[in-house]
């Protein structure tokens, strides 16, 4: 696929052209990317590469079904579960299949093409009875259709593109002259994969304090929001747009921990590669690596410079009810986990 689509003659060529790119910049978005990288929501969003993906193939599918069915309407489906699927159809865990992912995206953006060069443009296609869509109009044509499926495509992969490069620092003409195997050019060179960095970043900051309740409130008043997670041996907070986490835990679970001392945990992707390569630079074993709940695993190491530095494993696809740091000194000494 080139950077542009080519010359178009008529209406029907344009929107079958600019759908078709639209299309691929999901197929560059997932080059070179693993299971789990699909699967990693790092940004400020929700949003993981793989999910969007997802998405875009089941709002495909949706708007082709009533473009085929029109003037009618689509076969029903079942509705029980209407919020529940629509939140699954932005979930991919790093345990799905990219193949899969790849092949359904591609069947029914083949059949998006295909029916952009059968189906009437004038033909009416009547509005789906949804809170989301306009009460005083009872139908728009195909031409409408094909167009807003465009604007959900455009919109997507400028998220997408967010998301990716802050995954692996990718960019989208980078990936496509990769996927494209064009020369590189002194203001755009091809994507190349390159070794992960030791840490994407400050994961969470764990405080001790010897008075819990009375630490809780008062970081509550400084924050000015409770902690969304609460244990009789830990609080933790989600603070600013990208959610970093502040935890407290009771002194009495982290007796090698001075009064108004912190740990610092550095999120990684692979924790028990990151506890070798920090042992073989000279770093002492200071919390041994456990489970910490909820698909977190972390250890705490003392640095060569006596600094205690934490490592942490997220799960790709958190619970909602385990925070990271909440099981994981507690466990450890028979707390709730």
């Amino acid at each position: 696929m080139a950077l542009h689509v080519p010359p178009v003659a008529n209406e029907t060529d344009a929107i079958h052209a600019f759908l078709a790119q639209a299309q691929d910049a999901f197929r560059a978005l997932l080059h070179g990317l693993t299971p789990r990288q699909a699967a990693l929501a790092p940004s400020a969003s929700s949003l993981s590469v793989g999910g969007l993906v997802k998405h875009v193939t089941e709002v495909q599918r949706g708007w082709l079904a009533s473009a085929e069915a029109a003037p009618g309407l689509p076969t029903a489906t079942d509705r029980s579960d209407e919020v529940g699927d629509y939140l699954e159809g932005f979930t991919f865990r790093e345990s799905d299949q990219l193949e899969d992912l790849l092949a359904a995206y591609d069947e029914v953006s083949a059949a998006v093409l295909d029916a952009v060069r059968r189906i009437d443009l004038d033909t009416a296609v009547p509005v789906p009875d949804a809170p989301w869509f306009p009460k005083d109009v009872e139908a728009w044509n195909v031409r409408w259709v094909w167009w807003h499926l465009m604007e959900e495509l455009t919109r997507h992969a400028g998220h997408g593109d967010i998301v990716r490069e802050t995954v692996d620092g990718a960019t989208m003409y980078s990936l496509v002259a990769a996927r494209e195997g064009l020369p590189d050019l002194p203001w755009l060179p091809a994507w190349r994969p390159v070794e992960p960095p030791f840490t994407s970043g400050v994961s969470t900051v764990r405080l001790h304090a010897a008075d819990l309740p009375a630490a809780r409130d008062w970081y509550a008043a400084l924050l000015g929001a409770a902690p969304y997670f609460e244990r009789e041996q830990y609080v933790e907070w989600r603070v600013g747009p990208h959610d970093h986490e502040l935890g407290i835990l009771d002194l009495k679970y982290a007796p090698q921990h001075e009064q108004g001392g912190s740990v610092t945990y550095w999120q990684v992707d692979d924790v028990d590669a990151a506890l070798t390569d920090l042992l073989g630079r000279g770093a002492t074993v200071h919390e041994d690596l456990r489970d910490l709940g909820g698909g977190y695993r972390g250890a705490v190491v003392i640095d060569p410079f006596c600094n205690a530095l934490g490592i942490m494993q997220r799960p790709v696809v958190p619970t909602t009810d385990a925070a990271p740091g909440a099981s994981g000194p507690e466990s450890a000494e028979g707390g709730v986990a």
